[in-house]
């Protein structure tokens, strides 16, 4: 069972951060980033560039069922403000994210080049988990979804566009958690609680914009979307198999199906950030635009 003291939460969770950016657009509907306009929605509270490790957890052990007794985290409210993310490649032209980091925009899109964002449409947005499915007329590979069991201490590896930058994480998985969203509601959104061990490129600070970025296993499968951290601690938090089960069922355009990205040879902790940077090259993994202002 995954103790409060082990995420190294006191009664409250630091708020997954996004960082923020300011569009300015054309009349042909094409958005050109302002790289140099960002400003992140909170500053770092933690400066340390060490590497985490998790504690060992022995031979294999499957990750235990829901129990009442895992622990239950309060995010810390926030304003909403044009702001980036990260989404992924489930189908063809179908993308999956974080529901916040789409939720509440006037307009969103992916950035499909080097000055050109892809409007995001038909958003279908979980009520009960943090997770958000839409569509876009550009395609990319698509990933697949891990249909085993998940066990403790299993690598995962997060990819996506941390303060608004790309980069890799290695993490290993702890245990179950649930997030309370603190958005009028008493429901209680089930994550996954993993330690980070490795960055790449090595920087400090939050992992903000990295919301919505799948987490994959050494073979390639989706396990699980970022959607919080506890940054002091090295803990991410993602949505658990359940929320992303429920996510797909909810939206018609999602077409399961086996012939999902590829890889070569299995990953791991020495290699694994060369992946990301293939998959966010095809646009596997892109970086998503969220405007809450005109």
């Amino acid at each position: 069972m995954l103790r409060p003291d082990r995420l190294g939460l006191v009664g409250c969770l630091l708020i997954f951060v996004l960082s923020f950016v300011f569009q300015d657009s054309d009349s042909s509907g094409r958005h050109n980033p302002a790289p140099e306009r960002w400003e992140p929605r909170r500053p770092a509270i933690s400066d340390t560039k060490e590497q985490r490790r998790p504690r060992r957890v022995g031979p294999k052990q499957t990750l235990p069922a829901v129990s009442s007794g895992d622990p239950t985290l309060k995010l810390m409210p926030s304003v909403k403000g044009n702001s980036t993310g990260t989404a992924f490649s489930i189908g063809k032209g179908v993308w999956m994210t974080a529901r916040h980091v789409i939720e509440g925009c006037n307009k969103f899109g992916i950035k499909s080049g080097p000055k050109k964002i892809s409007r995001g449409q038909n958003p279908v947005i979980n009520p009960f988990h943090d997770l958000a499915i839409f569509d876009t007329s550009v395609a990319a590979p698509n990933f697949s979804f891990d249909k085993e069991n998940l066990f403790l201490g299993q690598d995962g590896f997060h990819f996506g566009y941390p303060q608004g930058k790309p980069a890799a994480i290695h993490s290993s998985l702890l245990g179950r958690a649930n997030i309370n969203p603190g958005r009028r509601t008493r429901h209680k959104e089930p994550v996954l609680a993993w330690a980070e061990i490795r960055r790449v490129p090595n920087f400090s600070g939050s992992l903000g914009g990295i919301s919505g970025g799948p987490v994959i296993n050494k073979d390639g499968e989706i396990i699980g979307v970022s959607v919080v951290e506890a940054r002091r601690r090295g803990r991410i938090f993602t949505a658990a198999p359940v929320g992303l089960a429920d996510m797909l069922r909810r939206d018609a355009s999602y077409k399961p199906t086996d012939s999902g990205i590829k890889f070569d040879t299995t990953i791991n902790g020495q290699q694994f950030f060369k992946f990301g940077e293939s998959l966010r090259r095809k646009l596997a993994v892109s970086k998503v635009f969220c405007w809450v202002q005109s």
